[in-house]
């Protein structure tokens, strides 16, 4: 029925009409699937086992359940079929067992074992462990354990200082400040192989088929299978255990991925200029899992295939997800799809993938713009790749509102207040770009300024954003000649935070939304108490809101969950 009709319908039955400025509720709703953020630490992964610090999953990350307390919190672990390796503090070196749950202590395992000396052999399961400071090597047999150690160079030199130590089966490799060694019975003798270069690393990585890579430096040193020096390759500098080989072959290093011994290298995701550090990364059937750090959503666990997009995992909590108002910042790209604090989703996505974004980002057709640190980034691809854009004439990290001209051309607005000595100040800039904000130049800049017990003097608007026809829209006025001049309106909100919706209705975000027509040149058409989970939401606290061509409002939030919920009507009715 159209809108006047159902008017006049209920007119003549009686009923009034709801006055725009009377409050009504406007309730969100849970509409994208919940993603956890975080906050425990990567600690190895192995196809669909993933263990965590102080959880494990079996089912790559569909479920989790808390470690065995007798481990403790874990750093390091080593999985090789279900038998997972482990060090604790309060146990060892220990195995354990996933197929029957039993924890065994190592026994007879060396003092000098600990966190960061032990290692497994994938082939035959034995651990082996070197002293860091004295020249011990220990290895396990049949329950026991040996020790033996490397050719002393000259008498004087008593400490070879072992970094690391692999074994490939049947051939034991160690580097140390004596150089590389290699053992052929077992840990039982060891002979040098190549005395210590400047320019090499102190990482041993064992390849698919056996050979041993040594990484880190300025030159990566190759050894064959039985541990003889078989050339070199040009280096990658790297700390130690940054470094691990995936079972495909492939070397993984932080952010990178090699699949020619390191000898060239591809991003592990590709997201063009941003950059994300990965703390820790473990990789086995062809499956990656990946703890990686931005500065636009802190920590994510992510597991994905080489080539496939990287899916987000650890919904590890049981609890009901409870709304919190974060200030995450929501997109909505031109395909539907939400971009929320590195994350993406798009209706009918049963995960959350991972799309790297700025900390604050602006969605106006095919492209996503945004900003990070000093720089500004411009997407075309719907935020899957970045480029750059250190910008000339205007300070990244001072971006107030964005919005994308019919001819392409960016604005950026700034908004300044502030207060010296009872003197209240005011300004606003509204910049232009045409190079996807490579370069700006302003065309709008203006001032007020009110003296104590005067009125203001000069006359500066908060710039919101674009109509369809090219107004500019500001919290208390319109433009209709790119700033030159302003038609003032009613709107009750000033100097303070407002959304610009697709249809060019402005909310204005006081504790209540307002909305009205036309930019605020029109009449106040609605007022909503928000609400959340059955709790009133101060609507000024909302920093970002997207919309789509229904009408309906979106938000980002949840605690420590991402999710998108959805306004239960449309609040931008055409």
């Amino acid at each position: 029925m159209p809108r006047l009709s159902l008017c006049l319908l209920l007119a003549a039955c009686g009923v009034a009409p709801q006055s725009p400025s009377e409050p009504q509720k406007l309730v969100f709703e849970p509409f994208s699937v919940p993603q956890h953020t975080s906050r425990d630490v990567l600690v190895g992964g192995s196809g669909d086992i993933v263990v965590m610090s102080s959880r494990i999953s079996r089912d790559g990350g569909a479920t989790w359940k808390p470690l065995d307390s007798r481990l403790g919190q874990l750093s390091r672990v080593a999985v090789s079929g279900n038998v997972v390796a482990t060090y604790s503090t309060g146990l060892g070196l220990a195995r354990w067992d996933l197929a029957t749950e039993m924890i065994t202590p190592v026994a007879g395992a060396p003092g000098f074992a600990s966190d960061r000396t032990w290692r497994v052999d994938a082939t035959t399961g034995k651990l082996a462990a070197f002293d860091p400071i004295g020249n011990a090597i220990a290895i396990e047999r049949a329950g026991a354990w040996t020790t033996a150690t490397l050719p002393q160079p000259t008498g004087t030199e008593l400490n070879p200082y072992i970094l690391d130590l692999e074994s490939n089966g049947s051939t034991m490799m160690t580097v140390s400040a004596w150089g590389t060694h290699r053992s052929t019975d077992g840990g039982s003798t060891w002979q040098l192989v190549a005395a210590n270069p400047g320019d090499a690393g102190r990482d041993l990585l064992v390849m698919p088929d056996r050979r041993f890579v040594l990484i880190g430096g300025a030159r990566s040193y190759l050894f064959d299978a039985s541990g003889q020096a078989a050339g070199t390759l040009a280096g990658t500098m790297a700390q130690l255990g940054d470094a691990s080989v995936c079972d495909d072959g492939a070397i993984v290093l932080r952010d990178k991925l090699s699949r020619d011994l390191g000898a060239t290298w591809q991003p592990l995701i590709k997201s063009g200029d941003l950059t994300m550090i990965v703390e820790r990364i473990g990789c086995a059937g062809g499956r990656y899992w990946m703890l990686a750090r931005s500065e636009a959503w802190g920590y994510r666990l992510v597991q994905f295939r080489a080539g496939s997009p990287a899916l987000a995992a650890g919904n590890w909590e049981t609890e009901p997800l409870r709304w919190s108002p974060t200030g995450t910042q929501i997109v909505r790209a031109a395909d539907g799809t939400f971009l929320v604090a590195g994350l993406a989703w798009r209706e009918g996505d049963t995960s959350w993938t991972l799309r790297e974004i700025p900390p604050r980002a602006w969605a106006a057709g095919e492209m996503v713009f945004g900003v990070a640190k000093s720089s500004f980034y411009a997407s075309h691809d719907l935020g899957a790749t970045w480029a750059a854009k250190p910008p000339s004439g205007l300070t990244a990290d001072r971006a107030d509102a964005f919005a994308r001209a019919a001819d392409g051309a960016l604005l950026v607005s700034t908004f300044n207040g502030s207060n010296a000595g009872d003197i209240d100040t005011w300004h606003a800039v509204v910049w232009r770009s045409t190079d996807d904000g490579a370069s700006w130049a302003p065309v709008y800049d203006a001032r007020a300024v009110r003296n104590p017990g005067e009125e203001a003097t000069g006359e500066v608007h908060r710039f919101v954003g674009l109509t369809a026809d090219g107004a500019w829209i500001a919290t208390d006025g319109v433009s209709r000649d790119n700033g030159k001049t302003w038609t003032p309106t009613d709107v009750n909100i000033d100097y303070g935070l407002a959304f610009l919706t697709p249809s060019g209705k402005l909310v204005a975000a006081l504790d209540k939304w307002q909305v009205h027509a036309r930019g605020g040149e029109g009449e106040l058409e609605a007022t909503y108490q928000l609400e959340i989970e059955g709790m009133t939401v101060d609507g000024s606290a909302l920093r970002s809101v997207a919309f789509d061509e229904l009408g309906y409002a979106y938000l980002a939030g949840g605690a420590p969950y991402v999710q998108v919920w959805r306004s239960a009507k449309p609040i931008d009715l055409p």
